[in-house]
């Protein structure tokens, strides 16, 4: 009788599993869509905020981090303007983002200029391992984030 019940068990199992697969894949939430990799949370939040009201230009900008499907070296860093502050030529934010990789501990830089409403996206070879990662605006005093990342090797 247990030899019945353990081989209906893992049928049900086996069912559960693929109707689990099943929901995954009809919602969009497959395989392919790229998840954002474990981080630390930034003691000032997710926004780069300018210290001081920058005449019309003011507010934050949102920062979002990304992983890019089928590379492990690369993380996908996002600003969107929340404000005035970087969604318009006329108030473009220049941001710098640098990271510092655990496994090869030298810093690096690129920078980005947030100008348009809409998210402006960079892809920075962070590599594999835990990477401290930090934001600014550079020329205007702000508040930016910064957090550890892990990228799955």
């Amino acid at each position: 009788m247990s030899k019945l019940n353990g081989a209906v068990r893992r049928v049900i199992q086996a069912a559960a599993g693929v109707a689990t697969a099943a929901t995954l894949t009809v919602s969009g939430a497959g395989v392919a869509s790229a998840a954002p990799p474990p981080a630390t949370p930034s003691i000032a939040g997710d926004n780069i905020s300018p210290l001081m009201n920058v005449e019309r230009c003011g507010g934050p900008i949102q920062v979002s981090l990304d992983s890019v499907p089928g590379r492990t070296d690369l993380l996908g860093v996002s600003f969107t303007p929340t404000g005035a502050f970087g969604a318009s030529p006329e108030c473009a934010a220049p941001v710098k983002v640098e990271w510092i990789n655990g496994i090869a501990p030298f810093a690096h830089v690129a920078s980005v200029t947030v100008d348009k409403p809409g998210p402006t996206r960079i892809d920075v070879p962070v590599g594999a391992g835990v990477s401290l990662l930090t934001t600014q605006t550079p020329a205007v005093s702000s508040i930016g984030t910064s957090q550890y990342v892990w990228m799955q090797p």
